[in-house]
């Protein structure tokens, strides 16, 4: 299912396609914007633009990425201005998304990077969020070999509630232990620790599928994790498969042992992790948004 929602620089993401919060004259806007056109190149991309002339709210267009290497296109993707949440802006933020998965679909573009549709439009952040994280859900779910990231530079919504992160704070708090010593492992294969994983995966009967795309894995990327016998997954892999094969915390300590790996409780992924399995709370995207908050590396990246 891959997605992220990362703090960043947009146009630094190595991505088959780009997502530009345009208009419907498919004019330069400020903000994100202003840094496409002018990584891509502000007379070809405007030339490029002009050529098509106009797209309609709730539509998408694409063009070349010009001298933007690190893209193969460019989705200008026009997002609703938000009034007062009473003029169809919901309906219309939903098509703009539904618009971009088209042309990704038409083009074969596999991995996409977004901003926050209409976040720079007055939508209120955490509203235009959630819309945004319901309709890439929906798309990744019938077509989990797309990876899908949400990219801000600035403007974050409030995805962690104050409570949720109080309450996480004084978990990591009571748990955290400094490990002194290597924290790397001291396995050479990994195949124990893919016994383990096919074991639980097949006593709860979760599918490969259901695997990969509640770890925030494509199947590909599933499938070489547990066949690539010398290649020893990280930390990071555990506690992703961890929710993805809705594990407690025994569990999850015996798939670290499994690859050599001796301690959770000195790793900030691993405790919010933890924090989520006790609760038995399996979804990864909530483990993500608070990994965020803490300025953290995703799960499944």
């Amino acid at each position: 299912m891959p997605f992220y929602f990362k703090k960043g620089d947009l146009v630094e993401i190595n991505c088959d396609a780009i997502i530009n919060a345009s208009n419907v004259n498919l004019k330069m806007v400020e903000g994100v914007g202003r840094a496409i056109f002018h990584k891509a190149g502000d007379k070809e991309l405007s030339n490029a633009c002009k050529q098509i002339g106009h797209c309609d709210v709730g539509k998408a267009v694409v063009t070349p990425s010009f001298n933007l290497k690190n893209a193969k296109a460019i989705i200008h993707a026009v997002a609703p201005i938000y009034i007062n949440g009473k003029h169809g802006e919901e309906k219309a933020l939903r098509q703009t998304y539904q618009s971009v998965f088209k042309i990704a679909l038409e083009n074969n573009y596999k991995t996409l990077a977004f901003p926050l549709l209409s976040g720079e439009f007055n939508y209120p952040l955490r509203e235009c969020y959630e819309v945004g994280l319901d309709e890439i859900k929906k798309f990744l779910k019938s077509h989990d070999d797309f990876k899908i990231y949400m990219v801000l530079f600035k403007n974050f919504p409030e995805i962690v509630s104050e409570d949720t992160q109080a309450k996480i704070s004084k978990f990591i708090l009571d748990q955290y232990k400094v490990i002194f010593g290597s924290p790397s492992n001291s396995k050479s294969s990994n195949e124990e620790f893919v016994k383990l994983v096919k074991e639980h995966q097949n006593a709860l009967n979760i599918s490969d599928e259901d695997l990969a795309f509640n770890s925030n894995y494509t199947p590909e990327e599933l499938n070489q994790i547990l066949t690539i016998k010398n290649d020893i997954p990280t930390k990071s892999v555990c506690y992703a498969l961890a929710i993805g094969l809705k594990a407690d915390e025994k569990f999850l300590k015996e798939m670290l042992l499994s690859l050599g790996y001796t301690s959770l409780n000195d790793d900030m992924s691993g405790l919010v992790t933890l924090y989520f399995l006790n609760l038995k709370i399996y979804d990864i995207l909530k483990v993500n948004e608070v990994l965020f908050k803490y300025n953290v590396t995703p799960l499944g990246l």
